[in-house]
């Protein structure tokens, strides 16, 4: 499942080029401990990303796997739909995208929204 959302954010995205694209779950203290580290903020979040190259597209998506899980709880989605969403957010950060500014966020959303729909995996 995971990989058809990520195949499916590539295609919308239009990327011809792409590396190596891993998914790694981790605890919700290690994610913290990256968010800590790597972008000065002290706080359990549900996925982070790190791009390696321009290209071809590759970089690591970090998911807590507590955070995610309880996540799709609250949003009605199973774990693994959930972990689709979180693919597609990632692979936008991978892509440029940004979430800090509510009309960045809101940019991202109405995209990861779309593609996550376009899978019809309810």
């Amino acid at each position: 499942m995971m990989q058809r959302a990520a195949s499916a954010t590539l295609k919308r995205e239009r990327v011809k080029s792409v590396g190596d694209i891993n998914v790694i779950l981790v605890t919700d203290p290690e994610i913290k401990k990256f968010n800590t580290r790597f972008r000065k903020v002290r706080r359990i979040t549900d996925i982070i990303s790190f791009k390696y190259t321009d290209k071809p597209l590759s970089g690591d998506l970090y998911i807590a796997e507590g955070r995610s899980k309880k996540q799709a709880k609250r949003v009605g989605n199973t774990w693994q739909q959930e972990l689709c969403y979180l693919a597609i957010h990632g692979i936008l950060h991978l892509r440029g995208y940004a979430d800090y500014t509510p009309a960045e966020k809101a940019r991202m959303f109405k995209v990861q929204d779309a593609i996550f729909a376009s899978l019809e995996l309810n």
